[in-house]
């Protein structure tokens, strides 16, 4: 009889409920502070939303850690009906404190259930393509054991690979996940960059990758960087993409969609930005992420 396992994640997967097809899996709502209010992510309170507000107004969002107590309620509700439980959280180098609250939740249930906490070394639809890698694994063969879990989602972190446009490094600076000389050389300059998170660096930080004073340029860049990895791979077609697209640049994605949907694919996601992820994207940025 196959085991029975439930999967934990958060709101900042670029993808939607509905995109995750696996029916054991709640996801937990980030906490948004835009000024000195809270928000968490619901039909009104959106990526749209704040991607508005950005617009129209001159207002400085951030996010909050996951709330343990949220994570304990959880896995307390569930615990009786199933075997395991597997948490899909944002990559430690980027939030530390989430994977804390993990780890620290895992050791509050050692002797009652296992918990396996995957550290996606993501953000955005990078952390959705691992929870998918992930789910896919569970499916091939729901009677993986704690430990086999832990060592085959490794492999699937190492081969996720994420691009990210962000036209103004400013919502990064200003939500802390840089510093302000970063984010102040591409305004400067007038320089797009293009930032990547690398499952197989080890660090599960951003780092520049390339550069371009136009969007063509970029995304002729980006695909290049694809080739380029799946070169090193030694693979021929890629197991999943999702693009994510924070409004704004309709053009350049829509050129990026054309340029990377010629390239050899599974699974092909047009993404759905969330409350979170605009924290810290902005109006005009959008992302890809790959699977290998």
């Amino acid at each position: 009889m196959s085991q029975k396992i439930f999967v934990i994640s958060a709101d900042n997967l670029g993808l939607s409920r509905d995109q995750v097809d696996y029916p054991d899996l709640e996801l937990l709502r980030f906490p948004v502070f835009v000024g000195d209010k809270e928000y968490r992510q619901d039909e009104v309170h959106n990526a749209k939303w704040l991607l508005q507000k950005y617009a129209n107004e001159q207002v400085v969002a951030k996010s909050s850690t996951l709330v343990k107590q949220e994570m304990v309620d959880i896995v307390e509700r569930v615990r009786s009906s199933y075997d395991m439980i597997v948490q899909v959280v944002m990559g430690s180098g980027m939030s530390s404190a989430s994977f804390v609250v993990a780890e620290n939740v895992r050791k509050m249930y050692e002797g009652i259930i296992p918990i396996v906490n995957v550290d996606s070394s993501q953000v955005i639809n990078g952390v959705g393509n691992v929870l998918l890698g992930v789910i896919d694994l569970i499916k091939s063969n729901p009677n993986l054991s704690p430990e086999e879990i832990a060592q085959k989602s490794k492999d699937v972190v190492q081969n996720t690979f994420t691009y990210f446009i962000f036209p103004d490094l400013n919502y990064l600076y200003r939500g802390g996940r840089i510093g302000k000389a970063k984010s102040l050389v591409g305004t400067i300059m007038k320089i797009i960059p293009i930032i990547g998170m690398l499952g197989d660096n080890g660090e599960g930080v951003m780092v520049p990758v390339g550069k371009g004073r136009t969007f063509k340029q970029v995304n002729t860049q980006l695909v290049e960087l694809i080739k380029a990895k799946m070169a090193e791979k030694s693979v021929s077609t890629i197991k999943r993409m999702n693009l994510t697209h924070f409004g704004g640049n309709d053009e350049a994605v829509a050129e990026l969609k054309e340029m990377v949907g010629k390239l050899p694919c599974n699974d092909f996601i047009i993404g759905t930005p969330n409350l979170v992820e605009a924290v810290y994207a902005g109006p005009g940025a959008y992302c890809l992420s790959m699977s290998l």
